[in-house]
Parts: C-alpha cells; sequence; structure tokens
C-alpha cells in the first residue's frame, strides 16, 4: 500500500522533501517555469532548458518532460554569494534522480473560491471533526450534479469541477507509467520565489481540499498493486471446510490468510507533499492535515476491499471473512463483532441465506459488526449489509464457464462493508452503524437448493426459487429483514447483484433502488461529491407485478422485466416501512471479464454520504 507524507515547510527545512525521493513532480504552467528552475544550479538550469527546448516542452496543459542526470551538476557550481536558502534548495535538488515537469491548467485553481475555502477552514477548526474534510459543501445547487458542463466553463465548487482535476491528475500518473516512473517515493515541493508563491500550483492545490483530494486519490488509485501469489510469496490455505461445529466465537486465525493480505498491504511507495508553512494559517492547515487524513483512511478501506476481492474463493471463505470482521473489531475499541453461525442462523429462520450455503462444503456464517460513536449509544444506527457470496457458481442454475472464474468477486459487497467501517473507525466519525456481513458460498452438489423449490425467508414471506443463479437477493433479503430489529435510521445494502445492471449503466455508474427519496437524493449527491456516482431507477408498483407467483408470496426472478429492477423490487418487500437503498454494484465494484479488476467502490460514496450524517450529528 502507497502513502502520503504532508511535511509544513520552510526555505530552510523543505529539502528534507527530497531526501528519499525517486522523482521530483513539478507542476508548472508557462509562466511560472522561470521562477521554478530558479532554484536550480546555473550548470543544471541551463541543462534542464536544452532538454525543454528538444522536447519543444513549453509547460502548457497535459504536456510532460523527463529531466535525468541532474547528479551530474553538483552543489560545487553553486555561487558562493548566492542566497544560502536557494542554496540549500540548489544542493538537494543536485540529488534529485529523476524531475518530471508536467503542465497543468493552473486557471482551474485561481477560480476556486477562496472565501469559501476560507469559511470551510473556519469550520472545520472550530468543530475539529475528521469528517470536515468531506466535500459535502463544495455542491453548488441539487441540480449542478446533473448539468452537462465543458471544462471551459467549470464552477471549481461543485462535483463535476472535482471529477475534472481527478482526470487532469489520472493524465499525470499515467504519464509517470508511460516513463517508467514507479509511484513510489515520489514528491510534489512548492519551488516559489518570493514574489510567486501564492501562486505556486503545489501551494494552491493544497489550500483547496477538493483539488488535494483529487490528487491524493489518483496517486492511490495508480499505485495500487495486488502482490498476488506468486511463488516467492506463496500462500495456501487452510480453510475450514463445514464439520458442524463451528460456533459464533470460536473463529480460528487462518496464518496462511492473513499472511497473504499482509504481503499484500506492504508499503510500496510515498508521495512527500512540501508546502510553505508560512502562507497556511491553523484553520487551512487543520484542512489540509484532515484532507490527507480522510483520503488515507479512504485509501486504506480500498485497498483493503480490494485485496479481499482479489483473493481466490479457495482462500477468501466465509469462515475468512469472518476472521477479517474480528480481526476488524479487534483493532478498534470502537468496534464489536458478533458472528452469527450456521446452527444460529437456522434457529432465526434464515432459510434463504441458508439455502445458497446448502451445496457447499464451507460454512455459511454472518459477521455483525457495531461501530458506536461516543455520546450516541442510543441513537438509531446506520445498517450496512454486504453481499458476501466467496464464489458463485450459480448452484444448479449453472453459469457459463468462460468467465465464471470472475465469481471470486462476488463478495466485493462484503468487502465494502469492511472497508467502510475500518475507514470510520479511523475517522472517529460521529454516527453509529451496523455493518452485516452476509456471506455464503453458492456452489452445487446433492444438497443445493433447486428451481421451483418454496423457501420461507426469515421474514415469514415465502418465495419460489426461479433461478438458483439469482441467489444474492435471497441472502441480502434475510439479511434486511433481520437487519430490521437494530431499529435503524437507514439500510443500505451493497450488493453485485446483476448483470442487467452492467447493461444499463456499464461501469460508471452504481445503480440504486429505494423507498425513501430523501436517502435516495441524499445517495446520489455523496456520490457525485465523492466521484463515486449511482443512478436511481424505479421501483413503481408495475414492475412488482414481475414477480407474482402462483404458489408463493412471490419469485426470486421476474419474468419479462428488466432483471435488476425485479431484483430491487425483491428486496424492498422484505425492508417494508424502514427506509432502505440497494446499491447494485455490478458494473462497478470490478470490470467483468478483466482479472484483478477490483475497484473498491462504492466506499468513497458511502464514506461521503457517513460523513454527511456525522456533521449532521454534531450539529
Amino acid at each position: 500500500m502507497i502513502k502520503a507524507n504532508l511535511i509544513w515547510a520552510n526555505e530552510s527545512n523543505k529539502i528534507e522533501t527530497l531526501n528519499d525521493s525517486d522523482c521530483l513532480l513539478i507542476l508548472t504552467t508557462p509562466e511560472l517555469l522561470a521562477s521554478q528552475l530558479f532554484h536550480f544550479s546555473t550548470p543544471a538550469k541551463t541543462y534542464i532548458e536544452q532538454v525543454f527546448d528538444d522536447e519543444g516542452f513549453a509547460g502548457n496543459k497535459g504536456e510532460c518532460v523527463f529531466v535525468q542526470g541532474l547528479k551530474a551538476f553538483k552543489a560545487s557550481y553553486i555561487p558562493d554569494t548566492e542566497n544560502s536558502g536557494k542554496n540549500k534548495i540548489s544542493q538537494q535538488l543536485a540529488e534529485v534522480k529523476r524531475v518530471l515537469f508536467y503542465g497543468v491548467d493552473f486557471a482551474l485553481f485561481e477560480a476556486s473560491d477562496a472565501h469559501n475555502v476560507s469559511s470551510r477552514s473556519s469550520t472545520l477548526s472550530k468543530t475539529n471533526d475528521p469528517s470536515m474534510v468531506n466535500r459535502s459543501s463544495y455542491a453548488s445547487d441539487s441540480n449542478s450534479a446533473f448539468n452537462s458542463k465543458s471544462s471551459s466553463d467549470l464552477s471549481q465548487n461543485d462535483a463535476p469541477a472535482f471529477r475534472y482535476v481527478e482526470q487532469q491528475f489520472d493524465a499525470l500518473f499515467k504519464k509517470l507509467k508511460s516513463v517508467s516512473v514507479t509511484l513510489e517515493k515520489l514528491s510534489f515541493m512548492a519551488l516559489s520565489s518570493t514574489e510567486t508563491v501564492s501562486s505556486d500550483p503545489v501551494n494552491s492545490i493544497a489550500s483547496h481540499s477538493q483539488f488535494l483530494s483529487a490528487l491524493l486519490r489518483s496517486y492511490f488509485k495508480h499505485g495500487y498493486h495486488f502482490k498476488g501469489y506468486k511463488t516467492n510469496n506463496r500462500s495456501f490455505s487452510s480453510s475450514r471446510a463445514r464439520d458442524g461445529n463451528n460456533t459464533a466465537n470460536s473463529v480460528e486465525k487462518n496464518d496462511a490468510n492473513n499472511g497473504a493480505i499482509n504481503q499484500a498491504l506492504e508499503n510500496r511507495g510515498t508521495l512527500s507533499l512540501a508546502l510553505d508553512a508560512k502562507h497556511f494559517n491553523t484553520a487551512q492547515k487543520h484542512l489540509v492535515s484532515h484532507t490527507i487524513s480522510y483520503e488515507t483512511a479512504l485509501n486504506d478501506a480500498m485497498t483493503w476491499a480490494k485485496d479481499l476481492a482479489h483473493m481466490p474463493a479457495s482462500l477468501c471463505t466465509p469462515d475468512y471473512l469472518a476472521e477479517q470482521a474480528q480481526h476488524l473489531a479487534q483493532t478498534f475499541k470502537t468496534v464489536s463483532c458478533d458472528i452469527l453461525n450456521e446452527s444460529t442462523l437456522k434457529q432465526l429462520g434464515m432459510n434463504g441465506y441458508l439455502a445458497v450455503n446448502a451445496g457447499s462444503q464451507f460454512a455459511a456464517t454472518m459477521p455483525i459488526l457495531c461501530y458506536t460513536a461516543k455520546g450516541l449509544e442510543n441513537s438509531p444506527p446506520v445498517v450496512l449489509i454486504g453481499k458476501g457470496v466467496t464464489f458463485d457458481s450459480g448452484g444448479i442454475t449453472l453459469k457459463r464457464s468462460p468467465d465464471m472464474r470472475h465469481m471470486i468477486y462476488d463478495m466485493a459487497g462484503a468487502a465494502c462493508v469492511l472497508g467502510v467501517i475500518q475507514a470510520v473507525a479511523t475517522l472517529g466519525l460521529n454516527i453509529n452503524i451496523i455493518g452485516i456481513v452476509a456471506s455464503a458460498d453458492n456452489a452445487i452438489d446433492g444438497k443445493a437448493y433447486r428451481p421451483g423449490d418454496i423457501i420461507t425467508m426469515h421474514s415469514g414471506k415465502t418465495v419460489e426459487v426461479m433461478s438458483t443463479d439469482a441467489e444474492g437477493r435471497m441472502l441480502m433479503a434475510d439479511a434486511i429483514s433481520y437487519a430490521k430489529q437494530f431499529s435503524p435510521s437507514v439500510i443500505i445494502d451493497i450488493a453485485t447483484l446483476t448483470g442487467a445492471a452492467i447493461s444499463a449503466l456499464g461501469h460508471k455508474a452504481t445503480a440504486l433502488f429505494s423507498n425513501a427519496p430523501a436517502l435516495e437524493n441524499a445517495l446520489v449527491e455523496a456520490g457525485e461529491q465523492a466521484n463515486d456516482r449511482c443512478w436511481p431507477f424505479p421501483l413503481w408498483p408495475e414492475y412488482q407485478d414481475a414477480i407474482t407467483s402462483q404458489h408463493a408470496d412471490m419469485m426470486n426472478t421476474g419474468i419479462n422485466s428488466p432483471g435488476a429492477i425485479s431484483a430491487g423490487c425483491f428486496l424492498s418487500r422484505f425492508a417494508d416501512g424502514t427506509p432502505w437503498a440497494h446499491l447494485d454494484v455490478a458494473g462497478t465494484a470490478f470490470t467483468y471479464t478483466k482479472s484483478l479488476s477490483a475497484t473498491g467502490r462504492p466506499i468513497p460514496l458511502l464514506l461521503s454520504y457517513l460523513s454527511r450524517c456525522a456533521i449532521k450529528n454534531n450539529q
């Protein structure tokens, strides 16, 4: 896992940023090039300018030039008459292995609303709450998120601007890879003279948390790498098969599996960010620090979720997910964990849940995580439910074999819930959350459930099974029904549920279904601000007809109906009057047919939403 390092620098200690850097990234514009080159020794400056001429580099937006060989220009070339501050930095710059100059659209940063930034900084310093890092105050109005805008008329206080900025940084890090620069030991440093320091791109980015968020998020995204299972770090599974004796509080640690995750989570790079301390007041420093804390917690959560999703089903079993939930509870004092085993699930009448797992050699589990904020012990929680089908063969309704290997990703919703709770606990958000990991293995043998079966669900409602490949809704329906005992303020389920969601929205947006307009609007807005968008679908009564059964209360698939909507209609019947939303992340949690394609979505959306809720609780 890569990380970010913040240094509040002055002219004498700014050079610390470059001590371990493999590459210095300099954001520039045609107007700023001269002042930035001022910090290099005269021979190095001459050499760099010659490279600029050879490459036709002028500092325009999107232009990139890579300079190597600066070590040849040592400090001995620097006249003693030069000022000491410049001398120190120049000496250090002479030791930099590589420098990459990248042209940015500086007008993008200059157009930012400084008054709003100051106001947000002031608010943050008063509350000292990490959740204030969220961009909830940046949207201009409820309709702006749906307006189509060109880059020329983007306002810098709305969600489209954040997406635009993130795209610019995506292009930057792709450029780095194209010139064979890894994202390890990079540094951004403000290289401004006294006259231009206030307009330095690095300082400007840090002054506006949405831009800093875009930089960090893009860096983390492009720096992610799953270490995998090559011979030199191979891990072997010792996952327990179902023996009927697993208990809620006796989940054993699987050292081999935990070792695989630990290897995948090793630090592999650092982005150092050196800012001119004298140009930031205390409130602005808080804002920068909290932005980095927020994005780091978000990245840690997404990295964990992606690593879990990439694990093969022979390692990432329902038991293993239960172990991870327990480990999370052991890590944070604010998190507790209770694990419902198969016998408990059977006593509870979770027959739909258990039917999915009936053909598996592994035991089903349902870890329940509870995050409780201090002082909110009696407040209703937000319940998050993640689909954790560790492998989906389709059961008797067998899937086509060529792409079945990608069904290891069918537990991405459960990984998302684990990641979100980790992020919330790390940030200490002022909100109560119940996280349910609905975990099973949809395999096939003589005990597997069959098309035509009639199953009485936890709620008492009956379901006629039309397809055993519509297993996710069976699992989630029982979990939703069970969750209502917590008297939640809202229930949000996250599931890789239907291929129809991919057909409708591709891999760009999550399909959203809800029985509560206020919750639906809040999730749409949170997704816009987090650049993790969702799109609402209808649950009109006319769509409910498609799942009507002649033999039971409902069927688990629709006839001649849009598949994603039928699944949403099915789940809505188990939410009843509780405010509920369903996020179908089949197209966004991973990219179908592509290996190692887990994205960690919709963790940004959910953390954005929960941060907003925490802010309201503070008020």
